[in-house]
């Protein structure tokens, strides 16, 4: 069943909108039969689109006896107004009920005539609200915290700098004068091999998940860099950090990830069609490489078995690769319309693969079955730009996309039958 008290209709105007009308149409039947397809549907309109979203790693469950199924999540976002306002990351919490059907109760219920059905009169206090927002010198490209520590936050925009927060120094509530000052980062990652005129934007970068403060970046002028946040701190007074490893690319950097288990290998997704692998430790510091004919996207190790990977690509392609043979990939499909924006991992069902697309869609696939589509999502009307695993909820999606949308959704359990 849908949690009807958190989804919340996006109302488009016909004359107004930029969106076509097949588009809206579209969307209508996707929320009248979203209580068939989702067990959970939250669908929220933001100020500004997001290019980037997050789940947070803590879940917290009311402890009260009235709502003991009511659970909250935290999720993190950011803005992308091209310079028409100030740009900001915020932290939102999502409550929801972890078993909807338990929480039922039929004294809040009426009976619609007119529908034929019945439906809550009430709201429910289950809506989406902002608990902080720090205010951010430009574009965010993309937000993520750190994984040893999740009150540290980092964010790329679109002057080629890498900015870290710590949340707790800012406040959570802002001050009457203060709304649209910039909040100073706590730290800056800086690529000293640059002068000014190089900078670009950077949407490629990634936590070590192995060692404590080490994040690795690509910017689309094709540098690569490594810092470690956590030495640079203990030994310089200043907030400018510089890396200690670094490799200049001869293409922009879509996307970058550290293989899982593994402190100095990861994994690169290029704009030339590249895929390389790199180890910090080598002399010769790239690796591997495999090129495809369609620029690389995005990419995604596989957290099962490091040595899978998979790659979203410009054409809507989606291919999977084999880190120790990248002569050729194991497995090849085209299933958007348009350039697939972000591919990930199931965190737990190592078979499962995500992937999002410019098409509108978020498109979720079994590569261990025969009949790779598992589930598509079509409640977005533009572009979706990222979409992000929820870690206590098995099929828990957050997706953001050029309508200024943000969806948490859980598709219905009846249609995954093998997962129960």
């Amino acid at each position: 069943m849908t949690d009807v008290a958190a989804t919340q209709d996006i109302e488009v105007d016909d004359h107004e909108s930029a969106i076509d009308k097949d588009t809206q149409l579209r969307y209508r039947i996707f929320k009248k039969n979203s209580p068939y397809l989702y067990d959970y549907l939250s669908t929220n309109s933001l100020l500004w689109p997001s290019l980037t979203v997050q789940f947070f790693p803590d879940l917290e469950q009311e402890t009260s006896g009235k709502s003991p199924q009511l659970a909250f999540q935290r999720l993190l976002v950011g803005t992308f107004t091209l310079g028409q306002a100030v740009d900001n990351m915020s932290i939102h919490q999502m409550p929801y009920y972890r078993n909807l059907n338990k929480c039922i109760n039929m004294d809040h219920w009426n009976y619609n005539a007119e529908k034929e059905e019945f439906e809550l009169s009430t709201v429910l206090k289950t809506k989406l609200r902002v608990v902080q927002t720090i205010n951010h010198a430009g574009d965010v490209n993309k937000l993520r915290y750190m994984p040893q520590n999740p009150d540290i936050i980092a964010s790329s925009n679109n002057v080629g700098a890498l900015l870290v927060y710590n949340r707790t120094k800012h406040l959570n509530i802002k001050k009457l004068m203060e709304e649209n000052d910039i909040n100073d980062p706590q730290l800056r990652l800086e690529d000293q091999n640059l002068d000014v005129t190089q900078v670009a934007d950077i949407f490629a970068f990634d936590w070590n998940k192995q060692k404590e403060g080490v994040i690795v970046s690509g910017s689309m002028s094709g540098s690569i860099n490594v810092y470690d946040i956590q030495s640079a701190f203990l030994t310089n007074t200043g907030n400018i950090v510089n890396h200690y490893w670094s490799y200049k690319s001869t293409c922009g950097v879509n996307d970058l990830e550290w293989v899982p288990g593994h402190d100095s290998v990861f994994v690169s997704a290029e704009d030339d069609g590249s895929v390389c692998v790199y180890d910090i430790r080598a002399s010769v510091q790239k690796v591997l490489a495999y090129k495809s004919l369609f620029p690389v996207n995005s990419v995604s190790v596989n957290p099962g078995n490091a040595f899978c990977v998979a790659t979203g690509h410009s054409n809507g392609g989606l291919g999977i690769l084999d880190i120790r043979n990248l002569d050729g990939s194991v497995f090849d499909c085209v299933p958007h319309l348009d350039s697939v924006t972000q591919v990930k991992w199931h965190p737990k069902f190592n078979g499962v693969v995500g992937t999002s697309s410019a098409d509108r869609l978020v498109k979720l696939h079994d590569m261990s079955s025969d009949n790779k589509l598992l589930f598509d999502h079509q409640g977005h009307m533009l572009g979706v730009n990222d979409f992000d695993w929820s870690l206590h909820e098995d099929w828990m999606i957050a997706s953001v996309a050029d309508d200024n949308s943000l969806h948490v959704w859980k598709p219905s359990l009846h249609l995954l039958t093998q997962y129960k």
